[in-house]
């Protein structure tokens, strides 16, 4: 009589060991494997992807930065995004290349 045991989510396989009657060696019985998606990608291009992804990000994150600091020097004067457009714009690369480095 077999009973069905919930298993948490996070259990991929269950090997049990059993001792061989004759030998007495222990051989290892597969009882369950998860059967998960695999991803959709080439092997040869995780890397690729990867390093596309973390500039993408740091992009995005530079680009924050920027929009940021120059909606703060618009307010603090006038014509401020154009007299701090050097100094706004080398701070948030600064901030993008940190993203990007980590």
């Amino acid at each position: 009589m077999s009973r069905e045991v919930r298993l948490n989510r996070w259990v991929k396989r269950i090997t049990i060991l059993r001792k061989d009657a004759g030998t007495g060696k222990l051989t290892a019985v597969k009882e369950y494997r998860k059967g998960g998606r695999r991803k959709k990608r080439s092997r040869g291009l995780r890397l690729i992807e990867k390093v596309v992804r973390r500039f993408s990000n740091a992009q995005r994150t530079m680009s924050d930065i920027y929009g940021t600091r120059h909606e703060r020097s618009n307010r603090k004067k006038r014509d401020g995004w154009l007299k701090d457009l050097i100094p706004n714009v080398v701070k948030a690369q600064r901030k993008g290349f940190k993203k990007l480095r980590k």
